[in-house]
């Protein structure tokens, strides 16, 4: 698989800041096999990597991370915390969230594809 985006990237050209460099190899693979299944794998046949994909492929990687980074290590989902009394509430229903994670890394990505031509769902003719 090809890693549609590497580090020097995030951080010089997309000024992401969120992941840490730890985390950054495992949050860039799975989100360039998003992007790969947004773009129906269109960038695999390109000689080059267009800088549109590369950030879109960022901007799904920082949704990732934050998605992560919103779980208990049960898995559930936090909607508030306090440290004073020690309280945690998490999400009980998918309404109180801003949409499923696919939803949001599909919302992050399409500013930067919207016009590649590489969401096109129909059939080119030859």
């Amino acid at each position: 698989m090809v890693e549609y985006a590497n580090r020097d990237f995030y951080e010089n050209k997309f000024y992401g800041e969120i992941i840490p460099e730890k985390a950054f190899p495992g949050m860039i693979l799975k989100a360039s096999i998003f992007v790969k299944f947004l773009t129906f794998a269109r960038v695999d046949d390109m000689t080059e990597i267009p800088e549109e994909v590369s950030l879109a492929t960022c901007a799904v990687a920082d949704v990732m991370y934050q998605d992560r980074m919103r779980k208990d290590d049960a898995g559930r989902e936090i909607a508030s915390e306090n440290n004073d009394g020690y309280s945690v509430s998490f999400v009980t229903s998918q309404s109180k969230t801003i949409g499923t994670v696919e939803h949001r890394c599909q919302k992050a990505a399409y500013p930067y594809l919207a016009h590649t031509g590489l969401l096109y769902r129909g059939v080119r003719a030859l």
